[in-house]
């Protein structure tokens, strides 16, 4: 199940529009432009950047994500992650545990 973080990190075109983005997302409706930003599946990595078309598929739908933000182009998306980073660093003061620091947000932000 596609959950949401209650402190999303939004590109200014999407702000007003964030109900309806995730509206069109839990039904499946297509919608252009729009990413997703998401911890990465693998461990290893930190952030995946998905477009919306991937989540019309109703298995992906159902799979457990959270997001974490969402941007209205792939260029937006990219320029989020670099400020999540930055906002890691200005909060722990190093780049040690990125992954760690997100994954204890989502704990305390669901």
């Amino acid at each position: 199940m596609i959950r949401f973080v209650d402190n999303l990190y939004l590109s200014d075109k999407i702000r007003s529009k964030i109900s309806v983005i995730k509206w069109k997302m839990a039904c499946g409706i297509g919608m252009t432009g729009v990413h997703f930003i998401t911890l990465a599946d693998n461990g290893r990595d930190l952030f995946d950047i998905y477009p919306a078309a991937v989540f019309k598929q109703k298995r992906i739908r159902k799979s457990d994500r959270v997001i974490i933000g969402v941007a209205d182009s792939y260029d937006s998306a990219v320029h989020i992650v670099q400020e999540m980073i930055d906002k890691c660093m200005i909060d722990c003061g190093n780049l040690s545990d990125v992954r760690g620091y997100y994954e204890g947000l989502i704990k305390d932000h669901l």
